[in-house]
């Protein structure tokens, strides 16, 4: 592994090279999991001359932390956020662990989200380190190189139950240089119903699963999905769901005794996750007694005041302000009191697709912003 790579560019081949694909849902890959690329992130810090430590969040996933010390008694704690993991690689059009240029454009497993603004912080950290020390600003910069974000910001939450904590953080993520200061919350179930199973050619001898969970979908449909429309936030917009996944039987032939569907509601500080986990129980109850409602994933919204000191630090190396729907470790750090916004180099339409990619020029535009941030605070 080289230490010296000639680019921004040629980094991102590096930790490309390294899978990381969060074992959650459909991998693809032989050996899920962050570990080899937690190492390879722990000693680029090194040798960049942080103190590292390494907090495993399950074996062979560690969240890594990377901590800059100023040269005096330090001002602030401002945690820079990359998460390790990135989704899985099955189905993908180009080479996932081969960095791939076509046309300006960098392609790759994690080359968006978030190996790329990785590497454009990583770049950054290289010139801020050739700074005299006394040159630099009293700052603590803690890297903290998160494990699990891809499903349910695992390791950000382990961070910050065990007491963890910061002044300001800045979660690594695809945000076209725009600082994104608000984004929804996430409440994400799965219902499921039992019934009997029996012979496609006799129904009436079994109980169809399937069929118990119809009127709920349409309750949901008809009845939550324009409750939750018509509660409005003045910067996140409505809070919305979708039902994104109804399963139901083994064979064409058999009737099903199992159903289940999945719901990601997505939410503002306006509207209680609580509340909602009622309704929704209260329809289940209505509409299909008998099944069982779990909790698969929940986070807090958050806004981030745009007059926030650090915030605005960063705005000045930015491109403007943004507000997003999706979930990410600012959330997490947030809920928990610390000032977050999501920021860096990359489209977010790009993240988790088969052709994931991030234009050249954005990631070196990512590591100049990076630079100014790090030198100008």
């Amino acid at each position: 592994m080289s230490r010296r790579p000639s680019s921004p560019a040629a980094l991102l081949a590096e930790m490309v090279a390294v899978p990381s694909v969060n074992p959650a849902g459909d991998p693809g890959a032989s050996t899920p999991g962050e570990a080899r690329y937690g190492a390879w992130i722990a000693s680029h810090l090194r040798e960049l001359g942080a103190d590292v430590a390494v907090r495993p969040l399950a074996p062979g996933r560690p969240t890594v932390l990377g901590v800059f010390e100023p040269a005096g008694p330090p001002r602030a704690t401002v945690a820079l956020v990359p998460h390790l993991d990135t989704v899985g690689v099955a189905g993908m059009t180009v080479p996932p662990f081969t960095l791939t240029r076509r046309a300006g454009r960098l392609h790759g497993r994690g080359a968006c989200d978030t190996k790329g603004p990785t590497a454009a912080l990583l770049w950054a950290l290289r010139a801020w380190t050739r700074r005299p020390a006394a040159r630099r600003p009293r700052v603590r910069w803690v890297v903290v190189a998160t494990a699990g974000e891809e499903e349910g910001s695992a390791g950000a939450q382990a961070l910050v139950h065990e007491g963890w904590r910061a002044d300001f953080a800045v979660a690594l993520e695809p945000t076209d240089l725009r600082v994104v200061h608000a984004a929804k919350g996430i409440l994400r179930l799965w219902i499921e119903a039992r019934g009997r199973a029996c012979h496609g050619s006799q129904p009436q001898r079994g109980d169809n699963a399937v069929y118990r969970l119809l009127p709920l979908a349409l309750a949901l449909r008809d009845i939550l999905a324009p409750e939750l429309a018509a509660q409005r936030h003045p910067l996140l917009g409505a809070a919305s769901l979708n039902l994104g996944v109804m399963q139901g039987g083994r064979d064409i032939n058999i009737v099903p005794d199992s159903c289940r569907v999945g719901l990601d509601i997505r939410l503002h500080p306006g509207v209680s996750a609580e509340a909602v986990l009622a309704r929704v129980r209260a329809l289940v109850q209505e509409h299909a007694p008998r099944a069982t409602v779990q909790v698969h994933r929940s986070g807090p919204s958050f806004v981030t005041a745009r007059s926030e000191p650090w915030a605005r630090a960063l705005r000045r190396v930015a491109r403007g302000w943004a507000k997003a729907d999706w979930f990410c470790d600012a959330n997490i750090f947030a809920g928990a009191g610390i000032p977050a916004v999501a920021f860096g180099p990359g489209a977010i339409a790009q993240a988790h697709t088969k052709d994931e990619y991030i234009r050249e020029r954005e990631l070196l535009a990512g590591a100049e912003a990076f630079r100014r941030f790090l030198e100008g605070t």
